[in-house]
């Protein structure tokens, strides 16, 4: 498990106008979500720019602190604009060192599928993150999927996916991560039993 580490300042204004002058001022107004109830915070943007190159796009906790307290959260939203790229908000939610986190890793794969060196098949990731859950301390960066095997026509769900321990897949282990789509099976559905003479029909 990859931690990572930012200063917070509490704030006591809310609002656009208090949220923008912090911007202004290179903070990135932001909030954390706990069981006893949510509190704004603000963090330096250059700091939590670094963090973000730091984290990519694994799955981290972040350690928030300031003069008198440490709070363990992980990141729920990031709001940025979409023209000057710069952080607008950041949620974070508390979680608790003894209590399982719900949250969702990104999906890594690896190597080259036999039905796509072989078989004229394409390769489809149908889900580029799952959710995982487990205590802070087992959380995982990321799966790495190996689809080196997968033949056209075959798919690897969730219940496939590597074991990890202290990690449990939640909902439906039937759910397709990555399909390896043949062109045979394509080719029969566009030519399906009656789909010519409704053609002609028309």
């Amino acid at each position: 498990m990859k931690r990572l580490h930012l200063t917070f300042s509490e704030r006591t204004e809310k609002g656009r106008h208090p949220a923008s002058r912090l911007r202004k001022l290179g903070r990135v107004p932001s909030i954390i979500y706990g069981k006893s109830g949510s509190f704004p915070i603000s963090i330096d943007d250059v700091e939590f720019r670094m963090l973000m190159r730091q984290k990519g796009d694994a799955a981290v906790t972040v350690e928030l602190t300031n003069q008198s307290k440490s709070v363990l959260t992980i990141i729920t939203e990031i709001q940025r604009n979409t023209i000057t790229d710069h952080f607008m908000h950041v949620d974070f939610q508390e979680i608790s060192e003894g209590e399982k986190l719900t949250t969702s890793v990104p999906i890594h794969v690896k190597g080259e599928a036999f039905g796509v060196k072989n078989e004229k098949a394409m390769l489809e990731i149908v889900r580029h993150r799952v959710s995982v859950r487990c205590l802070p301390r087992h959380l995982i960066e990321g799966i790495e999927v190996d689809v080196t095997d997968l033949h056209a026509g075959q798919n690897i769900h969730i219940k496939d996916l590597p074991i990890f321990e202290g990690v449990e897949y939640p909902g439906d282990g039937q759910g397709v991560v990555i399909a390896c789509v043949g062109e045979t099976a394509e080719s029969e559905e566009k030519t399906a039993p009656g789909t010519e003479e409704k053609s002609a029909e028309k």
